[in-house]
């Protein structure tokens, strides 16, 4: 049946819904069923409370794990691009100096005029490469060309060239470090030229 009847003050039989019947909360309804004293309820209350803040600490303890775990992950994509770029930067410069300096041995192969062999007139030419004293045999002719600007030193693996201003110009657009300037005034052969080279350390791998 849709309801149920409760007897009323005088007697008679009053019909009270289901729904109110079952109106309160389970607290209540228990104490009053006799199932459970008030003090037992307030305790399993506190106790559906707690699991609950417990839940919910929990969840927000997941949620901030795995909020850090997205940043983490996003930081090392980063670094993993930026490493790439710096990878890739370095591969290009490489490949860039190699055929630069392929380059610069085809222009010193095509016009290096020092004498592969030395001569008997040949006369030592002394010149600062990275603030060390080199010294190498070259003609008189080419020495009084040193003198005036007419030829300048070429440095690669290892080995010094001599070539002509212009051929000289196309190699320092591609590599500065390896012409070496002319001393445009050669030290006078009074103990001068001594002197002077004195001030510099004489390395042990000269260039004869």
């Amino acid at each position: 049946m849709d309801q149920m009847f409760a007897r009323g003050h005088h007697g008679a039989q009053v019909s009270k819904p289901r729904g109110e019947r079952m109106a309160g909360s389970l607290r209540d309804q228990l104490i009053a069923a006799g199932l459970v004293s008030s003090q037992q309820a307030r305790k399993a209350e506190k106790q559906v409370k707690s699991e609950k803040q417990a839940q919910g600490n929990r969840a927000n303890a997941q949620s901030a794990i795995q909020a850090k775990a997205r940043a983490e992950a996003e930081r090392k994509a980063a670094e993993k691009v930026e490493k790439d770029r710096e990878l890739a930067r370095i591969a290009n410069e490489k490949t860039a100096n190699k055929a630069r300096n392929a380059e610069i041995r085809q222009l010193i192969a095509q016009h290096d005029v020092r004498p592969k062999e030395q001569k008997e007139d040949d006369v030592l030419y002394n010149f600062l490469h990275y603030q060390k004293v080199k010294r190498i045999w070259v003609t008189k002719e080419h020495q009084a060309m040193l003198a005036s600007g007419q030829l300048f030193i070429i440095s690669t693996d290892g080995r010094f060239h001599l070539v002509r201003p212009e051929v000289a110009e196309q190699i320092r657009t591609r590599d500065a470090r390896r012409v070496i300037e002319p001393r445009r005034e050669q030290p006078s052969a009074t103990g001068e030229d001594d002197e002077y080279y004195a001030k510099f350390k004489v390395p042990d791998d000269l260039d004869w």
